[in-house]
């Protein structure tokens, strides 16, 4: 038997093969040639109006989404029809979808937006094919959190300015609140970030605020020949020369691990020439005391990661040395400032020991360096600035379901198409879809500037997946060439309760 045609139906044969050729054009035998002796006219057949090739049609996308699966084919193209079952993207035109987020282990597209925490700066990172987000906080503003979600989070203090000249102690760091696996509602949480201190003597760092729970400043180095004491705060500021050093006064916050609580160091002698001063508390170490030799070198900070990131924090600032030989203090390690070393009253900076992560602890709390001795002919100076307060919050990607629209790329028709059908497989994530109420099917034959709406009826289920079908619909006449096929698929009234799943999607024309 032969036959010509794109949809070629299944036919039995009669036993004693008493039909020797048929010819079926679109489903319909048109020409026969029947053996006599069977008694057999196929010609019948040709006009039975019960006659209908869908469920055929069906078996053949089918059949193509498991040829496509098997190939690992993300787009299957036969003649006037493709079929995708999402091995990757290649089929999906992602600049006319919208919500559309391709789940890679069950090869499915579902509506959903990313409701992750916003504010701040905002940057991300991969690990181990899980997505975070990370905002950080600089300056004061809002942490909006649209769902209950998990995250870390890292708060830390100003850090306190160096005490200024002559012979200044270290600035003391801010504190350092660290949290991980921490529960938080939806909610907007303002962050309000400490400045460090800055200007005259003994300006403490301010205290940096969010969550409920306050990273108290560090305290401001002492100064002035001993008459300006180091600053009390999170953590102390170093004593001028032969003056008293700050205390430092560990922050309550529950539940969170905090690093503070650490005092300046002491003063040294004040034999003329050889005057020095104590360094700051740090985060995990109190300030060194000043010797007739040494400036008092800073408290160490914490080293803790986050953001996928190992970083040093609160540093306590270096104390001050008089002329040379004596060396200033080193700043603590995680972003003190080391203590100058001079005959002219420079600032302090933040290069005072090769282990110092940041300019006068830039951004992570650490503490400024102090002023060197008004001995110079440039006279006094004030000691550096302590460095600001941070927030940082770590949360995975959070994704909400939605609405989606799913567009496909374009194939060439070989003629002008006046039907269309579609068959697509999907699953419930959750709730039970209403076909044309969650979800829509439409054809277009130009691209995607004219849609032709399609009526899905159910065809049941192939294995877990549902079959929704589409046949026989007319496209416009108006359109002229090129035909660019394309189906555009929707789910409607997506939430928490009711998500839809696009497995596959079979478009055909004729």
């Amino acid at each position: 038997m032969s036959y010509v045609g794109n949809k070629p139906p299944f036919i039995t044969l009669p036993a004693d093969d008493s039909v020797t050729s048929a010819m079926i054009v679109d489903g319909t035998i048109v020409n026969t040639d029947v053996n006599a002796s069977a008694g057999i006219a196929l010609s019948k057949l040709a006009s039975d109006p019960t006659y209908d090739d869908s469920g055929l049609q069906d078996d053949v996308a089918l059949l193509g989404f498991r040829v496509a699966s098997n190939g690992s084919l993300a787009k299957y193209n036969l003649v006037d029809q493709t079929v995708d079952d999402f091995q990757d993207t290649s089929g999906v035109n992602a600049s006319a979808s919208a919500n559309e987020v391709r789940n890679a282990a069950g090869k499915y597209y579902q509506g959903e937006v990313d409701s992750s925490p916003t504010g701040g700066t905002e940057t991300s990172y991969d690990d181990s094919g899980t997505t975070y987000i990370v905002n950080t906080f600089l300056a004061n503003d809002d942490l909006v959190v649209a769902q209950t979600t998990s995250i870390d989070a890292l708060m830390v203090g100003g850090g306190g300015e160096g005490g200024g000249s002559p012979d200044g102690g270290g600035g003391g760091a801010g504190a350092v609140l660290h949290r991980t696996s921490y529960s938080v509602s939806a909610a907007t949480y303002p962050m309000v970030i400490g400045a460090g201190g800055t200007g005259g003597v003994s300006n403490d760092g301010a205290d940096t605020t969010g969550f409920s729970v306050t990273a108290t400043g560090g305290g401001g180095g002492g100064g002035s020949d001993g008459a300006v004491p180091g600053g009390a705060g999170a953590n102390g500021g170093g004593a001028g020369y032969s003056g008293p050093y700050g205390a430092g006064t560990a922050p309550t916050a529950s539940g969170w691990t905090v690093y503070a609580g650490f005092d300046g160091g002491t003063g040294g002698a004040s034999t003329p020439g050889s005057e020095n001063a104590g360094g700051g508390g740090g985060g995990t170490a109190a300030g060194a005391a000043g010797t007739p030799d040494l400036g008092g070198a800073g408290g160490a900070g914490k080293q803790i990661t986050i953001a996928n990131t190992s970083h040093y924090w609160a540093g306590g600032g270096g104390g001050s040395a008089n002329a040379a030989p004596d060396p200033a203090g080193n700043g603590g390690i995680g972003g003190g400032g080391g203590g100058a070393k001079n005959t002219s009253g420079t600032f302090g900076t933040g290069g005072g020991s090769a282990l110092n992560s940041g300019a006068n602890g830039a951004a992570s709390g650490g503490a400024g360096g102090a002023a060197g001795a008004n001995t110079g002919a440039g006279g006094g100076g004030q000691g550096g600035d302590g460095g600001s307060g941070i927030v940082i919050v770590v949360s995975e990607q959070a994704l909400a379901a939605a609405n989606l629209t799913l567009v496909s790329t374009t194939t060439a028709a070989q003629a002008a198409p006046t039907k269309g059908d579609i068959v697509l497989t999907y699953t419930n994530g959750a709730g039970t879809t209403t076909l044309d109420t969650d979800l829509t099917a439409e054809i277009s034959a130009d691209g995607g500037s004219t849609w032709t709406a399609l009526a899905l009826g159910s065809e049941g289920s192939t294995g877990s997946h549902n079959i929704a079908t589409s046949h026989d619909v007319t496209i416009s006449s108006t359109i002229t060439a090129p035909w660019n096929m394309a189906y555009r698929i929707k789910t409607l009234n997506q939430a928490v309760g009711k998500t839809t799943r696009i497995q596959a999607v079979s478009l055909g024309w004729s």
